[in-house]
């Protein structure tokens, strides 16, 4: 026991690399050998963890227990976590294109491209998230479908080439399509009912019959369906049934029309957005096209199409009922003029 302990005396001055250490005490080496990390192999970790995760897993600290590395290792092929998550994108939406893009080899080709976006989402959901993440605030729902879905001019084309539709009536059709299929993708992904694929091929087919009938139909066709004059603020059933739906959602709306009462000046902003949402009119934009509005105007206007009445406007704005119907007066002429 002794001797043991004696003959490990010099263990005592420990070299500065362990490895070497123990080495030297017992004649062998546990130097591990070196990982080799590729940035094809990083690149197929990352695909691998969104696809598992979702694009909120795509951390240094996964990839590098995926990969059984350091992040120097991450760091020196793509500079970050941020040039990782780039590099995926890129290459899901390159995935994306060419999967999707098959869907205009289908007949019809339009309808084609549909049932491929959505299988695309059904199969790749995580994937289809990461791509559909608007990495800014787009201006408008169009600019969106720009950016993120793409297949705007082979749209286009097959929906000429299929139905005759040209300029304003083929787009119209193209975005009110990409609307519905964005929805059912998201159901499918995000909602927790998944659809077949034969109901995505029915809702799909008889979204585009009914657009086309609507673009098909003249006015007074079309007005035998849904009555046209009398209804909303605007003179349509849509508009409506829009805000009556959005006065039983939004608690100020419902407070001010159980118990009408003056509206402060800190609660025009929450009934601004109400406007923006029902209509994507802004005071911004009607000053733009009305510069001759002042800003009672402009009040009338969003309480007029919010839907409350004459006698509800006099308490809301602390005016007399005669006022209001005066100002209102003002108003349809300013805006005429």
């Amino acid at each position: 026991m002794d001797n043991d302990v004696d003959n490990c005396s010099f263990c005592l001055d420990i070299p500065a690399s362990f490895p070497i250490f123990v080495q030297n005490c017992y004649g062998t080496s546990i130097m591990a050998r070196p990982v080799t990390v590729t940035k094809e192999r990083i690149l197929s970790a990352a695909l691998d963890l969104v696809r598992s995760g979702g694009p909120s897993a795509l951390t240094a600290r996964n990839l590098c227990t995926a990969l059984g590395c350091g992040a120097n290792a991450i760091f020196s092929s793509f500079g970050s976590v941020g040039g990782v998550r780039e590099t995926v994108r890129k290459e899901a939406r390159e995935l994306y294109r060419k999967r999707v893009g098959t869907g205009f080899s289908l007949n019809p080709p339009f309808k084609g491209f549909g049932m491929a976006f959505i299988w695309f989402a059904m199969d790749e959901p995580r994937l289809f998230d990461l791509i559909m993440e608007a990495e800014q605030q787009p201006a408008s729902f169009r600019d969106y479908v720009d950016s993120y879905i793409g297949f705007k001019a082979e749209s286009l084309s097959a929906i000429k080439g299929t139905f005759g539709l040209q300029d304003d009536d083929a787009e119209t059709l193209y975005y009110q399509l990409v609307l519905v299929a964005l929805g059912l993708a998201f159901t499918c992904t995000r909602g927790g009912s998944p659809l077949s694929i034969p109901e995505v091929s029915e809702i799909l087919g008889k979204n585009v019959r009914a657009f086309l009938m609507v673009i098909y139909a003249g006015a007074d066709e079309r007005e035998g369906y849904v009555p046209g004059s009398g209804m909303g603020p605007g003179g349509d059933v849509d508009s409506y049934v829009l805000v009556r739906t959005l006065v039983g959602q939004n608690h100020l709306l419902q407070q001010l029309r159980s118990a009408p009462r003056y509206i402060q000046d800190s609660e025009w902003a929450e009934l601004e957005r109400m406007l923006r949402n029902s209509s994507g009119l802004t005071p911004e934009s009607l000053r733009e096209a009305h510069p001759n509005l002042t800003k009672g105007d402009i009040r009338a206007y969003i309480l007029s199409h919010l839907q409350f009445s004459v006698s509800e406007q006099a308490v809301l704005l602390g005016i007399s009922p005669a006022s209001v119907t005066k100002a209102r007066q003002r108003l349809k002429a300013k805006m005429q003029a």
